[in-house]
């Protein structure tokens, strides 16, 4: 038993020394050292690209490699090879295959394939560069893109030499290329039938797409409409925006756009100004200069961006100068000037009188998109951005997409420095909704609604309106119930704050009816008192719940008076207007006062 197990054990060790020669010789290892793309490129926008990529193999055979994500209509050409790099020159054909999922794959047309040793791997398909938009303009240049295939594995120096048509401008990298990622090496060659960027970079991750970006002159290709049978002589011709009548002719554009945008800016400064002196208020600029230079520096600025998108493609730089425009012209909320009013007297009007539209127009209403003037020439101006826009659009993307960012010069001329923003008119901001109230609370029959007017002395129109709503039967000691609105400066206007107030002798009947969390404080006579009471929103409906709530509490319906302890309604309220403080009543109540 013993001699059984031993054979067993030997003829398995014998086995296994066997088959572990073969095992040894299928393993593969792989290291790409560079990756050199020649990249020929000619004025149809064809491209023929030729990679030449040296990779030292450890173990064997190598039978085949493959290149993934390469360009999607290639068409691949023939004599590829494999060479050896050290030793003898011995050379292989490779049989190409492009596979549907982007991968290009390159067999060694040899039995043994490649093993233990460097070989250069040289190969080259057609591409239509032009037909699938990686050749554009860009700006007052022509860029050609080029994605190159995702390296297996790491490489430690890939480059890419562009061949490409003779231009009047020579071929360069973009400046600030963030787009690629990483750090690009160029060198230029100029020939008499080309002209070669060599581009170098150091170091490309494992898997890791590369974009391949150069600029050069538009005129090297037919897609853009150029014409240039000579190049030798094109590039001696000077380019049309060099010949002095174009250039004067941009200059004068340039002095226009500067001198529109800073009258302008100019003329609703001042009209913003006389809009403040007729509401008592102090006109502000974000950028708080005089408005003489601001208004140059805001025209100067946007005559710079235009220049800057005509001849060059520094976008970026051209964005700033747009934002300094914008920044120049903007205008922030008026600041209200605070003064004391004069003495005046108050004095009930009709419907009539109360509640016609009197709110005198404010200049200005041509450059405000607040009214309906202004409002129609913002639109036929932004209109007009998009029809130029889309009409350079269809001949430069570049040039289209700056015009439509262009038209943000009209936000601060037509969307700051509103009336709107202006203080509101005591007398004729709140009619709408007074008269709105009044509406509604006529149609109860217990109801005396009139409009209550605050007439100064030595003057015949009132500063400030309100509604003075009375139960036809109130409680005792009942003087009024005011219904007014104050307003609050705040962002990019003013807030309405409705309020109630009610008017009642100390110790009364009226007085007790409230509950005890309201707080009274002086009033006009020595003997009356004065709460305010807030809807929790201001909205019309919570106003006039309650109006009506508190109106019903007030009125005098022959019932015992409860007591101050036990009040008959809820009110939903807030510290107001002659008050320092005030909580919500929680008790229940038929009428429900929110």
């Amino acid at each position: 038993m013993y001699a059984f197990r031993r054979h067993v054990c030997a003829a398995a060790g014998f086995l296994v020394a066997l088959l572990l020669p073969a095992w040894a010789l299928a393993w593969v290892e792989t290291a790409t050292q560079s990756h050199v793309v020649t990249l020929d490129v000619e004025r149809d926008g064809s491209a023929t690209v030729s990679h030449e990529i040296v990779i030292r193999v450890k173990g064997g055979p190598l039978a085949a490699i493959e290149l993934d994500g390469v360009d999607g209509d290639a068409t691949v050409l023939p004599d590829a090879t494999v060479s050896a790099a050290e030793g003898p020159q011995v050379t292989l054909p490779l049989l190409l295959e492009k596979r549907d999922d982007g991968v290009l794959r390159a067999e060694i047309d040899h039995a043994k394939g490649v093993s233990r040793g460097k070989f250069v791997f040289k190969l080259a398909y057609r591409t239509r560069l032009g037909d699938r938009g990686l050749i554009r303009q860009q700006g007052s240049m022509a860029e050609v893109r080029w994605v190159a295939p995702r390296a297996s594995d790491g490489v430690d120096s890939a480059r890419v030499l562009f061949r490409l048509p003779p231009g009047a401008t020579e071929p360069r990298l973009p400046d600030g290329d963030d787009e690629s990622g990483g750090t690009f090496l160029s060198n230029l060659r100029r020939t008499g039938d080309k002209d070669e960027l060599d581009i170098v970079r150091p170091h490309v991750a494992k898997g890791e797409p590369v974009v391949w970006r150069v600029l050069a002159s538009p005129r090297a290709f037919d897609a853009f409409g150029h014409d240039e049978a000579a190049p030798a002589a094109a590039a001696l011709r000077p380019a049309p925006s060099d010949r002095p009548e174009r250039r004067l002719i941009a200059l004068g554009v340039l002095v226009g756009v500067a001198l529109l945008f800073a009258l302008v800016v100019f003329a609703k400064w001042r009209l913003m100004t006389r809009g403040c002196r007729q509401r008592n208020a102090e006109p502000r600029a974000l950028i708080p200069i005089p408005a003489a230079p601001r208004a140059v520096a805001a025209g100067g600025c946007l005559a710079g961006a235009v220049a800057l998108v005509l001849s060059t493609d520094h976008a970026t730089w051209a964005g700033v100068l747009l934002a300094c425009a914008i920044a120049l012209a903007a205008h922030v909320t008026p600041r209200a000037i605070s003064a004391p009013r004069r003495p005046g007297r108050w004095l009930p009007l009709g419907d009539d009188e109360a509640f016609r539209p009197n709110e005198p127009a404010l200049p200005g209403r041509w450059l405000d998109a607040g009214t309906l003037p202004g409002f129609a020439l913002f639109l036929l101006l932004v209109t007009g951005f998009g029809v130029a826009a889309v009409y350079c659009f269809l001949r430069s993307p570049y040039h289209g997409i700056c015009v439509a960012l262009g038209s943000a010069v009209l936000l601060p001329i037509f969307c700051t420095g509103r009336a709107g923003e202006l203080p509101p008119l005591g007398a004729s901001r709140p009619v709408p909704l007074l008269a709105w109230l009044a509406e509604r609370l006529r149609q109860s029959s217990e109801l005396k609604v009139v409009a209550w007017a605050r007439i100064p002395e030595g003057d015949s129109a009132p500063d400030e309106l309100r509604l003075l709503v009375m139960p036809r039967r109130p409680k005792p000691g009942l003087s009024a119930i005011e219904f007014g609105i104050e307003y609050q400066s705040a962002l990019g206007g003013s807030v309405a704050l409705p309020w109630v107030m009610v008017r009642a002798t100390d110790g009364s009947d009226a007085h007790a009816a409230l509950p005890r969390t309201v707080t009274w404080t002086r009033g006009r006579k020595p003997e009356e008192r004065s709460a305010v009471l807030r809807p929790k929103l201001p909205t019309r409906a919570l106003c006039l719940s309650l109006i009506r709530a508190v109106a019903a509490t007030l009125a005098d319906r022959g019932a015992p008076r409860a007591r101050p302890n036990q009040p008959a309604i809820k009110l939903a309220m807030s510290p107001g207007r002659g008050s320092s403080s005030a909580k919500p009543a929680t008790v229940s109540s038929p009428a429900q006062a929110m």
